[in-house]
């Protein structure tokens, strides 16, 4: 990892106005490392920012601007011998100049992505002026600290040591880049398995047993419909940690994750289908849904702290827009392919969501979490055991992920 350099200008507008002089695409340089993934963490007065990349960067720089008229103030990285994964680039609002990854919370406005010569300038907007230094975390991941002159540092943040365990568990830096996937890679995870069964509906149905059998079915619907590249986390009833599962998917550098699980709930009143992508809790139920899901994390032997650390505060990952895009296409072909076939009132629409999901948080592509019934609900759990259901489902989710795929140019 190269040495970082380090200014502090906060009356100097010099920089404010660089990431304006280029084209809004940014075209990938040949031979560079790749930005694959942001992860935002903000807490009071102090956030931090991991870069994630797929190859070592070159000479990095950082430096302070502060406002001036209506240019809000900034913290500015340039990198060397860094370009814009195309994934990541499509994700976000183009702009004159780069693209734009918002944020809109503690101060933090957005985050702009903008071309550099050889390189790339990450520009974080604020409110107000903060001071900025980097640290790396491991040799393929740059770590930019940002707080409020004289203010105290939140502990509440995940220090280099924890990302560093994190990234370590879950695969993060996956294989050097490669030419684009002639067929779609997709990697479908049946959720839980082996000891741990999941979910058990009234017939005593094993949601690790039923999510197994939907999962073969939708890979052959991939298979079919799409000639994908398909493989399974697991093929039988075997125990896999959340990590191991992302880190699967992140070692094949999967151009799509998703994993399939089956609900629960306190009483058989809730039924319905519904999809999740990564991001804070969209309403109190999202957030027991993942608490539920999430529980194995303390099992797998990995320390608890970490896990709760990365999740409890990231607020905005690099591959977000996309996933919310990816489960808004699965949700509504399952939704309208089970009306169509069991009439009206026979399917709920419980929307599309987001929570904190571990498996979620390690993955770095668009990833999503299927929740495709609920056991609990002894008509929900009757029509999930029902093989001709599970392939009309099957065969939803594989039109809900090729429609993903040509509206993001992902498909060949």
């Amino acid at each position: 990892m190269p040495r970082v350099h380090a200014s502090s200008r906060w009356p100097r507008l010099a920089l404010v106005a660089l990431s304006l002089a280029f084209a809004a695409s940014i075209p990938r340089i040949a031979g560079a490392a790749g930005l694959e993934q942001v992860l935002v963490f903000l807490g009071r007065d102090h956030a931090r920012i991991l870069l994630l990349l797929d190859g070592p960067p070159g000479e990095v720089s950082t430096s302070s601007v502060a406002a001036v008229g209506s240019a809000p103030a900034r913290a500015v990285l340039q990198i060397q011998g860094v370009s814009l994964a195309p994934r990541l680039q499509q994700a976000y609002r183009s702009r004159p100049g780069g693209t734009e990854m918002p944020v809109g919370q503690q101060g933090v406005r957005q985050i702009v992505l903008s071309g550099l010569g050889d390189g790339l300038q990450v520009a974080v907007e604020l409110d107000r002026a903060r001071t900025a230094s980097l640290g790396e975390v491991g040799d393929r991941a740059l770590l930019l600290d940002l707080r409020l002159p004289d203010s105290p540092a939140d502990t509440s943040l995940p220090d280099p040591a924890y990302l560093a365990a994190w990234m370590a568990g879950t695969a993060a830096a996956p294989v050097p880049a490669e030419a684009p996937h002639p067929r779609p890679r997709i990697i479908i995870d049946p959720g839980h398995g082996g000891w741990d069964s999941g979910a058990v509906g009234c017939r005593d149905t094993r949601e690790s047993d039923v999510v197994l059998s939907l999962s073969r079915r939708v890979a052959a619907a991939l298979r079919r419909e799409l000639d994908a590249e398909v493989s399974l986390t697991r093929e039988d009833d075997r125990y896999l940690t959340l990590h191991e599962r992302a880190a699967i998917a992140n070692a094949q550098g999967a151009d799509v994750f998703l994993s399939i699980h089956a609900n629960a709930a306190p009483t058989p009143d809730l039924w319905g289908v519904e999809t999740y992508y990564l991001d804070v809790a969209s309403d109190a139920n999202a957030a027991a849904v993942a608490r539920r899901e999430n529980e194995a994390v303390r099992r797998d032997g990995q320390p608890a702290q970490t896990a709760d650390l990365v999740l409890g505060a990231l607020v905005v990952s690099g591959t977000g827009a996309l996933s919310s895009r990816l489960a808004r296409e699965v949700q509504g072909a399952v939704v309208g392919r089970l009306g169509d076939l069991l009439g009206p009132g026979q399917t709920r629409d419980l929307g599309v969501k987001s929570a904190m999901f571990t498996v979620l948080v390690s993955t770095r592509m668009p990833s999503i979490l299927f929740e495709s019934s609920f056991l609990t609900n002894p008509d929900d759990e009757a029509r999930l055991r029902t093989p001709a259901i599970q392939r009309e489902e099957a065969d939803a989710i594989a039109r809900g992920v090729a429609a993903y795929l040509a509206a993001s140019g992902s498909q060949p």
